[in-house]
């Protein structure tokens, strides 16, 4: 019978308790602490700096070594950032007898995580803390927000008149909105009502980029011409929000046409009737049939309404004689 040995082994020093939560937004400095306390556990051999699972600085003061590693130091193998030269690094330690802090500028939405940092003390007798966590969260206002018609993504139209649309018809308008951590809420206002969109989230896993995306579908109608649409974000690093708009140009049938009251006109004397197209969009066209034979001039003026539609007035002058004695015009 074989006889098996377990071997335990012992930690010397221990773990320092609950996690500090650190928030910073990008482009910000950081320095997440890591307690050392020289005087009373003595020097140390090393220490090692990870987040989540990967290392991400190193140090000896016994073997004079201090070196950033990981996503800290992508910029030094990026030829486009070589003009930063030594400063290339995002990650230094400093260092003081109670303190071996990781100071991190800029900050980058990739730098989310938990930090602990694990201290290897040359005397392993004293029961000092030999590690201790820092959970860091980053965030970010959002960097743009853009207005696309939902069948044609490649266009922004922010800023622009959309249409003309006929009355009675649905648009899907969406909007989308990148570089904001945690994801933008996102709200849309059509006049004075507020819509409801449909809102997806993507996360780029490499770099943390975040792109949120809101559609929404317009039933139009006649009072709605001229209307603006408005898609706005905000998240907690924004103090107000990020908006943007179109204008929507829709079609509507002219509401109505009339003739002044009938006027009665006088031989060889000059005449002016005036018939109005009130209520239509875009500007209606008033055309005038006369008696064949009759010399006739139009003159125009329009305005807009309110509601965004157009009154028209075309006044027309001619010269009636008796042959145009109860003729239609």
């Amino acid at each position: 019978m074989r006889n098996f040995h377990v071997l335990i082994l012992l930690i010397a020093g221990s773990i320092k308790g609950d996690s500090e939560v650190f928030v910073a937004r990008t482009g910000d400095e950081v320095q997440l602490p890591c307690p050392v306390n020289s005087a009373e556990c003595g020097e140390f051999h090393s220490l090692k700096w990870y987040r989540d699972s990967s290392r991400m600085y190193v140090y000896s003061p016994v073997a004079e070594f201090s070196n950033a590693e990981g996503s800290l130091v992508d910029r030094c193998l990026d030829i486009s950032q070589r003009s930063l030269g030594p400063k290339c690094s995002r990650g230094y330690l400093e260092v003081t007898d109670a303190n071996a802090d990781l100071k991190i500028s800029p900050i980058e939405l990739m730098d989310e995580g938990e930090y602990r940092c694990e201290i290897t003390y040359i005397d392993v007798s004293n029961n000092c803390p030999v590690v201790h966590f820092t959970k860091l969260r980053t965030v970010a206002a959002p960097e743009y927000v853009s207005m696309f018609i939902n069948n044609n993504p490649d266009e922004d139209i922010s800023g622009q008149v959309v249409g003309p649309y006929s009355s009675g018809s649905s648009v899907a308008f969406s909007c989308e909105s990148g570089g904001g951590k945690p994801a933008p809420s996102v709200s849309w206002r059509f006049g004075e009502e507020d819509l409801e969109g449909e809102t997806t989230v993507d996360e780029n896993i490499l770099n943390g980029d975040i792109t949120v995306t809101s559609v929404v579908v317009v039933d139009l109608e006649r009072e709605h011409s001229g209307a603006y649409l408005y898609c706005s974000v905000i998240n907690e690093v924004l103090d107000e929000p990020l908006e943007t708009q179109v204008q929507v140009d829709v079609n509507v049938a002219v509401k109505s046409v009339f003739i002044e009251e009938e006027t009665t006109g006088q031989e060889d004397t000059e005449m002016v009737i005036s018939c109005s197209a009130v209520g239509g969009r875009p500007l209606p066209v008033i055309s005038w049939h006369m008696p064949e034979g009759v010399e006739f001039e139009t003159e125009e003026e329009s305005e807009i309404l309110e509601d965004e539609t157009f009154k028209l007035i075309s006044k027309l002058t001619f010269t009636p004689t008796r042959e145009e004695n109860e003729k239609y015009v």
